[in-house]
């Protein structure tokens, strides 16, 4: 029976991958946007935004699939999970060189607007915020300042010498979000975030007489940096989106675009993402030449969810494909399997990660260093108590000690026991994931962090009890007061701070990247003889 079942799946499979070709792309390629209606195509759109909404109403019967950025939705053209790619034109051009991006235009013969608006925070402490906005874009467009931004930015990318430098001189900050990838509206150029976006911004700085603050973050994030009162304004290459107006306001346009629909060039071949063309503003390296942070510009680097590696990664590394995943060892495992080209992770993880990974490395350059503290609802009655047993342990060395016993030799050592009844009982949140800080050895909780705080307990004599759960719960079962501690390699920030208390740090430690390049692969590259080339040469020659 289970041969009949295993034999029907196969020929399933074989007449399913006749109908759709095995990499996912139709047969032939539509020669115009419209004749893409159909449930054989499957169509690239940036998530919540007008074209979204323009393309599922123009072609209700394709397959509509979102993405929160451009790069993402590129790559997933490249490699097969789309068929077409819908976006502003613009955007497209200043992105891809059109001589490499591997990238075919179709007709567009639909009408699906595409114009650029600011949203804005419907709780704006300024006053007729959206009025002052509107009358400012009203004024740009009479004057044709706008034409002529317009005109500048997509000539050359460079800082416009028109747009007055000057700073206000009031005390008040207006928060901008902006997601610095989409050229000419807002991207990097070098150290600073540059074009017709950022012109507008100062613009408004000098209309408003106030300073403003550009906060660089993903696009995924705009709309809830806004919602949740991290920023005043998105000026972004963005789009209205019906879904969201009792969410948000929006301005009136300031850009009027086209959307453009494109195709690979090699429509319906197999393709691989080893295989993806080179972009203007991204230069893809191939799979195991990465000796420095560098070269992970456009590469997939996977970050724990709720954790603060994302913006190092996004600071220091040139656009980042960034992954997140739920814990530790489903990262390792995405690496492993190449699914990922490096992950993020502080340096002592990564120390036990390489203790089970020959063929991984930790590139030399770091990302950030990161205090930990021990984690507390605000204005906890424990703080003190708890700032004050961290202070003797340190003072006697007892930290350092408990690090070194996890660090040297995990799976000979155990974890301390409470061997004391206290007068009450802490619960105290923490993620097993992430060793030597804490996870599972021999069926019980062990690590550096469960260490300590058994320590402290004794110390306090109170009895421990550890939740464990995922790690972007911990803060909230404090708010929420169904933890009374958390500790879990919990990096102290501003952010974070504003939330919850934090014990004085009780450890720190570096932000690396760990990656597939082997080690002795990473330590040769670290000289400067004339050996060097010789070995680049080697590598290009394998992959050629």
């Amino acid at each position: 029976m289970r041969k009949r079942v295993a034999l029907l799946f196969v020929v399933f499979g074989v007449f399913l991958a006749i109908c759709t070709g095995c990499n996912g792309f139709s047969e032939e390629p539509p020669a115009q946007a419209s004749k893409a209606n159909s449930p054989k195509y499957k169509i690239g759109v940036e998530e919540k935004s007008s074209i979204s909404e323009g393309v599922a109403s123009q072609l209700p019967k394709a397959q509509i699939k979102h993405y929160p950025d451009l790069i993402t939705a590129y790559f997933a053209l490249q490699v097969g999970d789309i068929d077409i790619l819908a976006y502003d034109e613009n955007v497209l051009t200043h992105t891809f060189n059109d001589s490499m991006s591997g990238l075919t235009y179709i007709e567009n013969d639909i009408d699906v607007p595409n114009e650029f608006v600011i949203g804005m925070n419907k709780h704006s402490s300024i006053p007729d915020i959206k009025g002052i906005i509107n009358r400012l874009i009203d004024s740009l467009n009479a004057a044709g300042t706008l034409t002529e931004l317009n005109e500048h930015w997509n000539k050359n990318l460079k800082t416009n010498p028109l747009i007055s430098t000057k700073e206000s001189g009031s005390e008040q900050i207006l928060r901008i979000a902006t997601s610095a990838d989409v050229p000419p509206f807002s991207f990097m150029s070098g150290n600073q975030i540059v074009g017709l976006d950022v012109d507008i911004a100062k613009l408004l700085e000098e209309k408003l007489n106030i300073k403003t603050s550009i906060i660089k973050m993903d696009r995924n994030k705009l709309v809830t940096a806004l919602k949740n009162n991290d920023a005043d304004l998105i000026i972004s290459a963005f789009t209205i989106c019906e879904c969201l107006r009792h969410e948000i306001d929006y301005s009136k346009p300031y850009y009027i675009g086209k959307t453009a629909f494109v195709i690979r060039n090699d429509f319906g071949k197999e393709a691989t993402l080893s295989k993806v063309p080179k972009m203007t503003y991204l230069e893809p390296k191939k799979p195991d030449e990465i000796y420095k942070l560098a070269d992970l510009s456009g590469k997939f680097v996977g970050v724990q969810t709720g954790t603060t590696l994302d913006e190092q990664v996004q600071q220091l590394i040139k656009l980042p494909r960034i992954q997140y995943y739920a814990n530790i060892p489903e990262m390792t495992k995405a690496l492993e399997e190449r699914e990922l080209d490096g992950i993020a992770v502080d340096y002592s993880v990564a120390e036990t990660i390489l203790k089970h990974h020959s063929d991984f490395s930790i590139l030399k350059e770091r990302l950030n260093k990161d205090v930990f503290g021990i984690a507390m609802s605000k204005n906890s009655p424990l703080k003190s108590s708890i700032d004050s047993c961290i202070k003797v342990l340190q003072k006697k060395g007892e930290i350092q000690k408990i690090k070194d016993k996890w660090s040297k030799n995990m799976s000979a050592v155990r974890v301390i026991k409470q061997d004391w009844v206290g007068t009450d009982t802490l619960v105290v949140g923490t993620e097993a994931l992430y060793a030597p800080y804490e996870f599972y050895q021999w069926g019980e909780l062990s690590g550096i962090d469960i260490d300590i705080m058994y320590t402290i307990g004794k110390m306090l004599n109170k009895n421990i009890k550890f939740a464990d759960m995922n790690f972007d719960v911990l803060i909230p079962s404090l708010v929420n007061e169904k933890t009374d501690l958390c500790i879990a390699a919990m990096s102290i920030t501003e952010e974070r701070s504003s939330l919850i208390d934090f014990s004085i740090p009780y450890d720190k430690n570096e932000s690396v990247i760990v990656v597939h390049t082997p080690q002795h692969a990473i330590e040769v590259i670290g000289d400067s003889t004339g050996a060097l080339s010789h070995i680049f040469q080697k590598i290009q020659d394998l992959f050629d």
